[in-house]
């Protein structure tokens, strides 16, 4: 089966670890992500649980990757009724007196023929949203 895989990317005006920061403090992520959406990270090493709520359904991930200021993964769990583990991945590379952030997620193409697709595309309409997001906040706040 194809591998399916998100990816968006975003440059933006600010140094990488400044974009690092952003990316992996939960009290500034739940500046930038959007929506009602919550970030808690109680520790910030590989194997540490992430709570992510969505529409105040938590759900609990995994540092997967740390490699500051270029790489910062995370793993979520399976969905309800499907063996899907997805992961998401933000890197950072500095370009240009900035950043360029690429974020990927794997994990779609083990996903139901009837939802795969629409999950997919959500994601990607998604990504490229909170990446925006992510651009204004930092370019809009340097600290």
């Amino acid at each position: 089966m194809e591998t399916l895989t998100v990816e968006r990317r975003i440059w933006i005006a600010a140094a990488r670890e400044r974009v690092w920061e952003a990316i992996t403090d939960a009290a500034q992520i739940n500046q930038w992500w959007g929506g009602d959406d919550q970030w808690q990270i109680a520790a910030f090493q590989v194997g540490a649980t992430i709570q992510f709520a969505h529409r105040d359904i938590p759900i609990l991930a995994t540092i997967g990757v740390l490699d500051p200021p270029r790489q910062f993964s995370i793993q979520w769990p399976p969905e309800q009724n499907h063996s899907v583990l997805k992961a998401t991945t933000y890197t950072l590379e500095a370009e240009k007196g900035g950043t360029r952030v690429t974020v990927t997620e794997t994990g779609f193409e083990a996903l139901p023929d009837d939802i795969r697709q629409t999950r997919y595309d959500r994601t990607a309409q998604g990504y490229a949203t909170v990446l925006q997001g992510l651009k204004t906040y930092v370019e809009r706040s340097k600290v």
